[in-house]
């Protein structure tokens, strides 16, 4: 995959450095308040002093400046061994390491608003917390802890009252936007502290929802009674072409292995050519590559690739790791190719050894003509195609985990774990030294025997390969897409039954007129032994026939009854093939399936 803009252009490339810089400049976390405090809230929109302050625009640009440059300078030649790498943490500033990486104050985006249903709570799994997201009364999404206080229920079995609350599904417990309780039906004090429903950070950019799982606290100001602090949203990593109209393909899969696994094998650009042979790639467009990774913060890294996918056709390709989530790879071909091209990926740890990838494929076209064949292309069409790109490798990256633990991924340097002898791996060794060195080794912890045992036991192919609860049941464009077809096909089956018995009934009618001898009484005697139920409208058909006398006619009409039966049978088999794209994925992959000219690869 391709993510991050690196061009001349740089001013583009603003708010994506910041948020790679934003680390080294973090202002003090939130501080925890009481309960009590929280459960005082009465207005939630009401801003409060006591909100986290924002970096300063000039300080901003101060960072930026030096990462910019640094990102943007001419590549070095990277070293043919790892133990030369240039992958340096001894070059981060004391003060840098001395760092401590917090998993749970970083924004990380959930999913599309399109696909979270605006009119009932919805369930999902963040850093293993379980989150009930809902929109309340004033159209803004809130995300809780997924328990209520009384009996820890899950509070997305509940619903949406008609009050815009959220009422619990066990004792109807509700519940306003700041979490405050504002009905116990039973009775009770519906103002104890601990009576309130956690909060944390929710927010919606760029068609995304976005949790911090922090608690949105509830602070006291001078100017108000009480109120619940806003949440500060400028270290949201979003992505800024998307606000200059780059053309935006967006989709996402829930992915049977771990958020490090994920980002691990998106950066490892080497294997493109071989895994993705014959769906994105080929085999023939693989070369050596010599990546040289050129900034190294607590916020992440950047990279380049000099000579660029494709042995150089597009000329060199930009990487960024903005920590904890976000991928980019950029390659700007707008003077060679026309155009230019970011994929960018948001790697959201949900549980050990599953996470969600978040997918932006951004383009810019010189020319109208290719914006226009993305605005005609069916958005479900390149969701099924991003699935195929995924089941490329989805089977050997889960069994991968368990090998890699059994050698020791987390307790010893990746080096000792994976032979990586040329510079091809710089990425994934500077993705892994992030890890180790600032994240914990990840946001479980180690990947070691005890994160393996969490992750739960490894997936047989089948469902390593389903795409309907990992990608469909959650997507508003496929699940509606997939509904259409169904109920294509069900009509269709009704439709091929009533052509049958038309044509039947037509060719027994043609074929009794025919008989000269063939009486109206004998007719119905010979339609009753034959068609029980459809006697009287032979009959009547037969005394029409025999009255024209032109069963020829009525033959031809069964012949076509019976070719079109057919014509819709074969379009009910192809649906039944589009039906089964959106519930499981194909093995083997294509680059194990005969490709022509493979010979020459």
């Amino acid at each position: 995959m391709q993510i991050l803009q690196l061009t001349t252009q740089d001013c583009r490339l603003q708010g994506t450095n910041a948020h790679l810089t934003r680390f080294c400049s973090r202002k003090r976390p939130f501080v925890a308040l009481s309960q009590t405090q929280r459960c005082n809230a009465r207005d939630p929109r009401t801003a409060s002093s006591g909100s986290r302050p924002s970096v300063s625009r000039s300080a901003l640009e101060q960072q930026v400046g030096p990462l910019r440059a640094a990102t943007l300078g001419t590549a070095e030649a990277a070293s043919d061994s790892i133990e030369a790498t240039n992958v340096r943490p001894e070059a981060l500033s004391q003060s840098d390491q001395r760092q401590r990486f917090d998993w749970h104050d970083q924004w990380y985006a959930i999913g599309y608003e399109r696909d979270f249903d605006q009119k009932k709570p919805n369930a999902f799994t963040l850093l293993g917390k379980q989150l009930c997201i809902w929109r309340d009364g004033s159209d803004t999404w809130q995300a809780f802890l997924d328990v209520c206080p009384h009996r820890l229920i899950p509070l997305s079995e509940g619903r949406i009252t008609d009050n815009k609350e959220l009422q619990c599904a066990y004792h109807g417990w509700c519940f306003e936007s700041s979490g405050k309780c504002t009905a116990i039906p039973q009775g009770g004090n519906a103002s104890n502290p601990r009576t309130c429903a956690t909060v944390y950070q929710c927010a919606v950019k760029q068609g995304l929802i976005w949790v911090k799982p922090t608690e949105l606290h509830t602070l006291r100001s001078s100017t108000h009674a009480s109120g619940l602090a806003q949440p500060e949203t400028s270290d949201i990593p979003i992505l800024p072409e998307i606000e200059e109209g780059w053309i935006d393909s967006a989709t996402f899969r829930d992915l049977p292995y771990d958020y490090a696994t994920l980002l691990e094998n998106l950066f490892d650009v080497g294997h493109v050519p071989f895994t993705h042979h014959a769906s994105v790639s080929k085999r023939s467009s693989a070369d050596v590559l010599k990546l040289d990774v050129k900034t190294q913060t607590p916020a992440g890294f950047t990279g380049r690739n000099e000579r660029g996918p494709r042995k150089g056709q597009l000329g060199a390709q930009d990487t960024l790791f903005g920590a904890p989530c976000l991928m980019r790879h950029t390659i700007d071909a707008q003077a060679s190719k026309g155009f230019s091209n970011i994929t960018a990926v948001y790697a959201t740890p949900t549980t050990p050894g599953r996470c969600r990838a978040i997918i932006r494929n951004l383009f810019k076209f010189k020319s109208p003509v290719p914006r226009f064949f993305f605005k005609v292309v069916p958005q479900w069409s390149t969701h099924v195609g991003n699935n195929t790109v995924l089941e490329d490798d989805v089977v050997f990256l889960h069994r991968q985990e368990e090998l890699a633990v059994a050698r020791g991924l987390g307790r010893k340097p990746v080096a000792q774990v994976y032979h990586m002898p040329g510079s091809s791996d710089n990425f994934v060794t500077a993705f892994r030294t992030w890890l180790n060195k600032y994240g914990g080794g990840g946001p479980f912890g180690p990947m070691d025997e005890s994160w393996l045992q969490a992750a739960g036991p490894r997936l047989d192919r089948d469902a390593l390969l389903d795409r309907f609860q990992s990608h469909t049941a959650n997507c508003q464009v496929c699940s509606g897409t997939l509904h259409t077809i169904q109920r294509v096909r069900t009509a269709l089956k009704y439709s091929i039954g009533s052509l049958a018995v038309s044509a039947a009934i037509l060719a027994a009618v043609a074929l009794s007129a025919s008989n000269s001898s063939l009486q109206p009484a004998a007719a119905q005697q010979s339609t009753q032994g034959v068609f029980a139920a459809g006697g009287q409208l032979l009959l009547s058909l037969s005394k029409r026939v025999v009255g024209s006398g032109n069963p020829g006619a009525v033959m031809a009409s069964a012949a076509f009854c019976v070719a079109l039966a057919v014509s819709l049978l074969g379009v009910r088999g192809y649906l039944k093939g589009m039906e089964n794209k959106f519930i499981h994925g194909v093995y083997p992959p294509p680059r194990n399936v005969k490709q022509p000219h493979d010979e020459a690869q």
